[in-house]
């Protein structure tokens, strides 16, 4: 939004109603603020904008004449905006008000993606600007649909370790169920919460007419005795439910009496002091209590959780607390990439994926392969900041911060679906591939060619190529396995260029779509480390994954 959005709402209704017999009109307004601010919120800016427009619209002419005469002598045309660089100041941390804690809190059913490292970078880099505390809170709380992975903090860490996002305290949900759980009985006693036993459809078809269960007025002794039987399990799954008191007549359905705590009765988790206990909270609860309990003052979050927001502010003000800062960002998707965990997870059981790290993904450790920076995505990921609305990051523009941060790398000549081609007639001579002066033998010298260059000069009337940085030749013949070619001269004169090799290793490139492109590449290759991103001639940039058994496996990162 515009640091001085009243004021210039003001000034460009002024004019625009000066330019049209005193009246302003607000899609005139619009547009023009549009044009001061890509990346103005125009839901956000309508209020200021329409009372900009009734307050004018309300003077006599003279006013709005004396005003426009005012604002022309100040210099009337703003300049659109320049994108300011990293994230928009906290007013609240600026003043030193509060100690910036942020968290992030996955449910660690899966290793994260592109979406949701959002949270996670912008998270870390409030708490870093203002010296601050940024927290690792796994929502571990689903033991049966949304089951944890085993290792999920080496797994977790390690991805966030790469990205630069260092972790200051780290906590399991799991860990405090006991905590939980004294919360609930302290809600049971405030009378704010009550154990229900109706059945589900029953009681959803009541609070959707707006009206109160049998269970709702039980005295806090029946629910404090109700809950404690959930505690000692014996109520089975589904049986019974905690809901949180709200306002049975709100307007989202979703938030009246919404659920704190249910029964699990087959409990499978990682964590093995939880496995015996059968009372889980919801996430709103476990989320709400420790975000209190912890320190936590800036919430980021995708704006799919602004209802939960509203849920969990009904606990803080039963329990009298202050609701930490809150900012809601719009959904992101990475173009051309899987980035649900759900979707992913049962791709990997059925056998469509390779992995949590299949390139098809954008899974950070997926993106990591492949060969993309973590500066990269961090730049990515501030560059599209916090505005609410959806967006998406494009292929170009990732691929371009990322050529950017990787900067010059070395470049491997690769030929891909290999022939022999066997040149007539050479002079002895050299030539120079990427820095390394290769000796070229006089009578008949061997090339390794890619078959498509082979095949694209046959088909010219010329039947002539240039081998890269050495000299033109003239097909003669272009068999299965083999070619032959004469001579033709040194000097290039405009012919297609094709890349070669004497003698190469034998590698392999991963393309995005899991396929896979055999080829030769410079022997160089096998000096270079595994994990560098390097440039495959005519090919584009990959990153050496694995040398193994003579053969070098790479990911094709981009063009």
């Amino acid at each position: 939004m515009a640091v001085n959005l009243e004021k210039d709402a003001y000034r460009y209704a002024i004019k625009n109603a000066f330019l049209h017999n005193g009246r302003a009109d607000v899609g005139a307004i619009v547009g023009k603020m549009k044009a001061l601010d890509k990346e103005l919120d125009i839901r956000e800016a309508m209020p200021a904008i329409t009372e900009a427009v009734k307050k004018v619209n309300g003077m006599k002419q003279e006013e709005i004449g004396e005003e426009y005469n005012k604002f022309e002598e100040e210099g009337y045309e703003l300049k659109p905006q320049e994108k300011a660089e990293g994230l928009p100041l906290l007013e609240w941390a600026e003043a030193g008000e509060e100690e910036v804690v942020t968290r992030y809190a996955p449910n660690p059913n899966g290793p994260f993606h592109l979406g949701n490292a959002r949270a996670v970078i912008i998270s870390h880099e409030y708490a870093k600007k203002y010296n601050g505390r940024f927290l690792l809170r796994f929502d571990d709380t689903d033991p049966k649909v949304k089951k944890p992975i085993e290792n999920a903090e080496e797994i977790f860490k390690e991805d966030l370790n790469w990205l630069g996002c260092k972790v200051d305290e780290t906590f399991f949900a799991s860990d405090r169920l006991e905590t939980y759980h004294r919360f609930m009985r302290t809600a049971i006693m405030l009378e704010k919460a009550y154990v229900c036993t109706c059945e589900p459809d029953k009681w959803r078809e009541l609070v959707k007419q707006g009206e109160e269960c049998a269970c709702r007025s039980l005295g806090k002794e029946v629910n404090l005795a109700r809950f404690e039987d959930m505690i000692e399990h014996k109520f089975a799954e589904g049986e019974a439910v905690l809901r949180i008191k709200t306002d049975l007549k709100h307007k989202d359905p979703s938030i009246r009496d919404w659920w704190a705590a249910k029964i699990v009765n087959e409990v499978e988790h990682p964590n093995e002091n939880a496995k015996n206990v059968h009372v889980w909270p919801s996430y709103n609860f476990a989320s709400a209590i420790d975000d209190h309990e912890l320190g936590v003052t800036l919430i980021i979050r995708g704006q799919e959780h602004e209802q939960n927001a509203t849920k969990q502010k009904f606990l803080y003000e039963y329990f009298e607390w202050d609701y930490p800062h809150l900012i809601h960002f719009g959904r992101v998707s990475l173009e051309g990439m899987v980035l649900s965990t759900s979707k992913i997870k049962k791709g990997i059981e059925d056998g469509e994926y390779t992995g949590w790290d299949d390139p098809r993904l954008g899974t950070i450790r997926a993106l990591r392969k492949r060969g993309f920076q973590a500066e990269a995505l961090r730049k990515a990921i501030i560059g599209i900041g916090i505005k609410s609305s959806d967006t998406s990051i494009g292929k170009k523009n990732l691929n371009s911060l990322n050529k950017e941060v990787l900067g010059e790398v070395e470049r491997i000549p690769f030929v891909r679906d290999p022939v022999q081609l066997s040149v007539n007639y050479c002079p002895e001579s050299a030539a120079d591939v990427d820095g390394a002066k290769i000796e070229l033998e006089e009578g008949e010298q061997k090339f390794i060619v890619a078959r498509q260059d082979l095949e694209k000069a046959w088909r010219e009337k010329s039947k002539s190529i240039r081998l890269r940085n050495a000299y033109n030749v003239k097909l003669k013949r272009l068999d299965e396995m083999d070619a032959e070619a004469d001579f033709t001269g040194l000097e290039s004169d405009g012919l297609p260029v094709a890349g070669w090799v004497l003698q190469g290793v034998d590698a392999v490139v991963v393309m995005p779509d899991n396929s896979k492109e055999i080829g030769l590449a410079g022997e160089r290759l096998a000096e270079v480390e595994e994990g560098t991103v390097v440039s495959l001639d005519k090919f584009g940039d990959a990153r050496i994954d694995e040398k193994k058994d003579g053969r070098i496996l790479l990911y094709f990162t981009h063009e």
